[in-house]
């Protein structure tokens, strides 16, 4: 039986041979499949963990950002309840909300029916309206004052909620959002920049994007200290824009007041130069000061 020693199967027994082999050595169509589900499994396990971790140190951020505080940020009386606006009911009440019938560029409160302000009727701004939901008086005052002199940044939270609520009924639309800014001198000294903590607080709410495109080049005398046409020649050149991305967008100009409107217009005309499509501005509060009006105006005002 030699030739048994020798056996060499022929072609159809070697394909039987081989084709038995590959079925206990290759896996199975379903058996890859599985495989590929239980990566995509640990792909997505892998994602929702680093997300959660994300979240935690936005969290965190936020925490160390806005220390938390329980209390009235008016009143300091203690909070009993989850409220939108960090405020007891009483001080909400107080608040002294911008009404309906407002300068339709400015934004400021009108007695009348006129349409503008005694300024807005014969001055034309760069940018196109002010919204605010405040008036710059009582309660407000204490909260702004308290922002940026006595350091209680949470309070940016409860001013820039009021501030994205005003914006959803205003009709206003920005693809990105910009504040005013100061000097590192100025910005250094005080610690932080309020404009900036309303801005972020605003664009996260709204969930539009905040880029600091605005930068602050020139050493200005304090606005508080000036009057009508001194507050603008301060500010001439003061600002320039630092990022192109502005170009061909809707730009949403934050600030914390709106007195005589010279800041935010400024700002609005370095930033159409830089290519904005346009510029609106949303503030958490506009002054109710009367604004002289010009000396003609004035004696045609009379003589009617």
């Amino acid at each position: 039986m030699s030739g048994d020693k020798n056996f060499a199967p022929d072609d159809e027994q070697k394909g039987l041979f081989d084709d038995k082999d590959n079925k206990e050595c290759a896996p199975t169509i379903e058996q890859s499949e599985d495989k590929k589900g239980i990566r995509k499994q640990k792909r997505l396990a892998r994602k929702k963990k680093a997300s959660e971790f994300l979240k935690k140190c936005l969290a965190a951020f936020k925490d160390a950002l806005y220390p938390m505080n329980c209390t009235c940020d008016v009143c300091g009386e203690e909070l009993v309840a989850d409220t939108r606006y960090r405020l007891c009911s009483e001080c909400v009440e107080k608040l002294p909300f911008v009404g309906e019938h407002r300068c339709l560029s400015c934004g400021m409160p009108l007695k009348d029916e006129s349409d503008y302000c005694n300024r807005c009727q014969y001055e034309k701004f760069a940018f196109v309206k002010n919204r605010s939901p405040l008036t710059y008086e009582g309660e407000t005052k204490k909260m702004i004052y308290a922002l940026k002199f006595g350091r209680k940044k949470y309070i940016a939270q409860t001013l820039g909620a009021l501030m994205a609520d005003e914006f959803l009924k205003s009709g206003m639309q920005a693809d990105i959002i910009v504040f005013v800014p100061m000097t590192q001198k100025e910005e250094k000294k005080r610690g932080f920049n309020q404009s900036a903590l309303l801005a972020y607080e605003v664009g996260g709410r709204l969930n539009i994007p905040v880029l600091p495109a605005l930068v602050k080049i020139k050493d200005t005398s304090a606005q508080k200290e000036l009057h009508g046409k001194e507050r603008a020649i301060n500010l001439e050149g003061a600002f320039s824009c630092a990022f192109e991305q502005v170009k061909n967008r809707r730009l949403l100009l934050i600030d914390d007041i709106f007195t005589t409107g010279a800041t935010a217009n400024e700002c609005a005309k370095v930033l159409l130069k830089a290519g904005a499509r346009e510029v609106n501005v949303l503030t958490s509060a506009v002054t109710t000061l009367k604004i002289p009006m010009e000396e003609g105006k004035k004696q045609d005002k009379i003589n009617n």
